[in-house]
């Protein structure tokens, strides 16, 4: 990422966590690694942001990059309420199979990739009948944290059969997985069906996501299949509902005018 698009991005979050009454940037470290550039790069985006005032910077173990336009301590927590309409939210349609990457660039967004495990695991039942495997038969988990324009978005647990995708956990897991079972195994998605719950942060999801125990999450449970029809995919992914708005398109079917 060059300098001019690290410190565009971080403009961008400056400017979606001042509207949610948030008062502290991520620290250098943190941002580097969402935005997947230098900290050196991160650096000077801070110094360009202190320098037209808008942040203010403090040394030391309770420092940090403070946003001025938010009145706060510099002990402030990330845990304020949202201000509805006050932020860019990432849009998730319902009706394309896409991977997140893809979706967050064509909505102008950085997106970023930490992986928190990659393991081999049992399957669980649901899992045995969707990918028609055994109970001795193990399955790909990847589970990864996901950043729009270096903030939190949302948690996402990814499952494949292992068999099928031999090699996968070595792979370089921090992209798009769609992109990586298309160029390593011939694997595109093109059906997907998705259930969609809502519900609330459990203590460990929010201290991965960096939110309030209790806070509001979209559950999006996906079983995907490839192009042959054959089933390859079950995830779930805990969107922030805070940052996230499904979106569908719509289309009349067989309309009967006495239905109105």
């Amino acid at each position: 990422m060059t300098a001019d698009r690290t410190f565009a991005t971080i403009c961008r979050l400056a400017d979606d966590l001042e509207a949610r009454g948030f008062a502290k940037l991520p620290p250098e470290r943190q941002l580097a690694e969402r935005l997947n550039t230098s900290r050196s790069s991160v650096r000077r985006a801070l110094e360009r942001l202190e320098g037209e005032g808008r942040i203010r910077r403090v040394r030391g173990r309770s420092g940090g990059a403070f946003l001025r336009m938010v009145e706060s301590t510099p002990d402030a927590t990330m845990e304020d309420d949202a201000v509805d309409g006050a932020t860019r939210l990432v849009e998730r349609p319902l009706e394309t199979v896409v991977g997140l990457p893809q979706m967050l660039r064509a909505q102008g967004f950085e997106s970023g990739t930490r992986v928190i495990s990659a393991s081999f695991e049992h399957p669980s039942e649901v899992e045995r009948a969707y990918f028609d495997i055994t109970a001795s038969d193990l399955v790909a988990a990847v589970l990864r944290l996901r950043f729009a324009d270096g903030d939190t978005l949302s948690l996402e647990s990814f499952r494949v059969p292992a068999a099928r995708f031999s090699g996968l956990l070595e792979s370089r897991l921090s992209g798009s997985m769609y992109e990586l079972l298309a160029e390593k195994y011939g694997v595109r998605p093109t059906h997907a069906h998705e259930h969609i719950h809502v519900t609330t942060a459990s203590p460990r999801t929010a201290a991965s996501l960096g939110i309030a125990v209790g806070a509001p999450l979209l559950k999006v449970v996906r079983f995907a299949e490839d192009q042959n029809g054959r089933p390859f995919e079950r995830s779930i992914d805990l969107f922030r509902a805070d940052r996230t708005v499904l979106s569908v398109t719509a289309h009349q079917v067989g309309w009967d005018p006495s239905h109105m």
